[in-house]
C-alpha cells in the first residue's frame, strides 16, 4: 500500500472519529437538558389534597347554594359557625381529618357548629362514587353520620376489595337498616344525580381536591391539624 493511501485513510479516520464523538456529546447534552418537571411528572402523580391556601370568602349566594339541600348535615342552622366539607370516603386525607380533627370540632364546639357534608368523590379511586351512594342510601333510612362514621372507620378493609358491594351491604345491616331497600337504592342508583350535582356544585366554588372546607365561607383546605379548625372558628366567633 503506498503512502498517498495510508495518509488518506489516516485522515478519513480522523474525520469519523471527530464527527461521532461531536455527535455523542450532542446527545449527552440533550440529555442533560430534559426539563425535570416531566420526570417528576411521572414519578410523582398530584396529590389528593391540595396544599393548604391563602383564605378565600365566598359571597352569600355561594355560601347559600353550598348549605342547600347537603347530603347531610347536624346542629342548628343559627348556629354561629357553619362548616361546610367537601369530601370523598376513600381519600386517606380524609379519613386522616376525621380521625385527628372532626370529632374534637363537634366535643369543643358542639352547638355553636352547623355541620354539612358533601360529596366531592375523585374519579381515580375505585370505591368513592358506590361508597357515596351507600351513605346517601343509609341516610334514606335516618343513619347517614352512622354509615358515614362506619365508612372511614373500616376504611382500609373496603378499598383494598375489587368490589365492595357486600361490604357496604353488611354494613348497613350492622346498623339495623333495612338490606332490601339499602340494596335496591345502591342498585338504583337513586342518588347519582345528587352526586354530581355537589360534584360540580364543589367546583363551582373553587374545591380542587379533598378535604376542602369552608368555615363561614371561608375555604380552608386539606386535613389540617385541629388548631388549624380551632383557630378559623375562634376567629369566627370572636367577631
Amino acid at each position: 500500500m503506498n503512502q498517498k493511501v495510508i495518509y488518506l485513510l489516516v485522515g478519513l479516520s480522523l474525520v469519523v472519529a471527530f464527527m461521532g464523538g461531536s455527535l455523542w456529546t450532542r446527545f449527552l447534552v440533550a440529555d442533560k437538558e430534559k426539563p425535570e418537571a416531566q420526570v417528576a411528572e411521572v414519578a410523582s402523580p398530584q396529590p389528593e389534597a391540595a396544599a393548604p391556601q391563602q383564605p378565600e370568602v365566598l359571597g352569600e349566594e355561594d355560601m347559600a347554594a353550598i348549605v342547600k339541600n347537603p347530603a347531610a348535615s347536624k346542629g342548628s342552622e343559627d348556629a354561629p359557625i357553619t362548616i361546610v366539607e367537601f369530601s370523598e370516603y376513600e381519600c386517606p386525607y380524609c379519613k386522616k381529618y376525621i380521625d385527628e380533627s372532626y370529632f374534637k370540632i363537634l366535643e369543643e364546639y358542639g352547638d355553636e357548629v352547623f355541620y354539612v357534608f358533601r360529596d366531592y368523590p375523585l374519579g381515580f379511586h375505585k370505591h368513592s362514587q358506590n361508597t357515596a351512594e351507600a351513605a346517601r342510601c343509609a341516610g334514606d333510612q335516618g343513619k347517614y353520620w352512622e354509615y358515614h362514621d362506619k365508612l372511614f372507620e373500616e376504611q382500609e378493609t373496603w378499598k383494598a376489595e375489587s368490589d365492595a358491594t357486600d361490604l357496604l351491604v353488611s354494613y348497613a345491616e350492622e346498623l339495623g337498616l333495612d338490606k332490601e331497600k339499602f340494596s335496591s337504592c345502591l342498585t338504583e342508583g337513586k342518588f347519582v344525580d345528587a352526586i354530581k350535582s355537589d360534584f360540580e356544585l364543589g367546583q363551582k366554588v373553587g374545591v380542587s381536591g379533598t378535604p376542602s372546607f369552608f368555615v363561614n365561607g371561608r375555604l380552608l383546605v386539606g386535613a389540617q391539624p385541629y388548631e388549624v379548625f380551632r383557630q378559623a372558628i375562634e376567629q369566627e366567633l370572636g367577631k
